[in-house]
């Protein structure tokens, strides 16, 4: 039996279509999007612009703190670069934990704490020379603020953390297994895939379960982009130089997967959970591998020709892509 229309959630999508079939006026409109939110009000404005002000006023500090250490770095004996810093990380974390982990602000103060760390390590390997290879800075920084960010419940904080990992996966790759100069190899965009599609299975999961403070779609939109990003880096290297293919059969895989989590994304967020925004990067996607596919396989003798045709295809494309967005965001506004 079909669910009762009048049980299924109101959204501004059905709004939208109910004043297009003149079922609702523009004014109607206007007072059901601001009961519903999704117009902001006084209040809500007056919200963000607070919430703005910290972020902004919480970054500057930090850059000021980085900043003052640059310019007087000769000066300064280790035992004021430490305590200035030491100093600054147990005042914020002191300042998040009286104000609340449930306040910005204080989650604030703990990302900025966070940051500092980060800056201490680094102060401690130039004081003392330690000679420690650079991605071990990032690893020991993200094991530090892992407490924190299991506690903050703030999704900047696990940002930071994505990607201080991102950071080690990529410098030990390149200091310890794979160093400058060797040949490419596609083992390292599939590490990075491999974490950043746990990270984004975990927030998919996370989201759909209606975990509060990881419904900012944001975090979701980078994650799926780096998670594309990784597999479509191979690809487009695989479409340039065919030889990839035969010496590094890796190559592969990545390709398969590429196709294979692009054609699941389509499928995802266009059946599952309506996000035309994600849609529009999947999209995005496949008009740069088509575009590098076809630019490989036109002939080299004519240049005008060539670019002629490739122009066509990349506007063929652009058309079927917002033809097809528009249709599939016609029948979500009419379910």
């Amino acid at each position: 039996m079909p669910p009762d229309p009048l049980d299924t959630p109101s959204t501004s999508d059905h709004f939208c279509f109910l004043v297009r079939t003149h079922h609702l006026t523009p004014s109607a409109l206007e007072y059901a999007l601001r009961q519903m939110g999704t117009v902001p009000d006084r209040h809500a404005w007056r919200r963000f612009i607070d919430s703005l002000l910290l972020l902004l006023g919480s970054t500057l500090t930090l850059a000021g703190i980085i900043f003052f250490f640059a310019y007087n770095w000769a000066n300064m004996i280790p035992f004021t670069k430490f305590g200035i810093l030491q100093a600054g990380v147990l005042c914020l974390a002191l300042f998040a934990s009286l104000r609340g982990l449930e306040q910005l602000s204080g989650q604030s103060a703990l990302l900025a704490a966070a940051v500092l760390v980060g800056a201490l390590l680094a102060v401690y390997g130039q004081v003392y020379q330690t000679g420690a290879d650079v991605f071990s800075l990032f690893l020991t920084w993200a094991i530090l603020i892992t407490p924190w960010v299991l506690l903050g419940a703030f999704a900047p904080l696990w940002l930071l953390l994505l990607v201080l990992l991102n950071l080690s996966l990529i410098l030990y790759w390149e200091q310890i297994i794979n160093p400058p100069g060797s040949d490419p190899h596609t083992d390292l965009f599939l590490l990075l895939f491999l974490l950043n599609g746990v990270a984004l299975l975990a927030w998919e999961s996370a989201y759909r379960q209606g975990v509060a403070w990881l419904q900012n779609h944001w975090l979701g939109i980078l994650l799926f982009t780096a998670t594309l990003t990784f597999l479509m880096i191979p690809t487009l290297i695989t479409i340039i130089d065919f030889a990839h293919w035969q010496t590094h059969p890796l190559y592969a895989v990545a390709v398969v997967l590429y196709v294979a989590m692009t054609a699941f994304s389509l499928w995802y967020y266009r059946s599952q959970r309506h996000d035309l925004l994600l849609l529009a990067i999947s999209l995005f996607g496949i008009l740069i591998v088509v575009s590098t596919l076809v630019a490989r396989l036109l002939p080299l003798g004519r240049e005008e020709i060539s670019w002629l045709v490739l122009a066509l295809v990349v506007i063929g494309q652009v058309y079927l892509a917002t033809k097809w967005l528009l249709l599939v965001n016609q029948k979500w506004q009419e379910a």
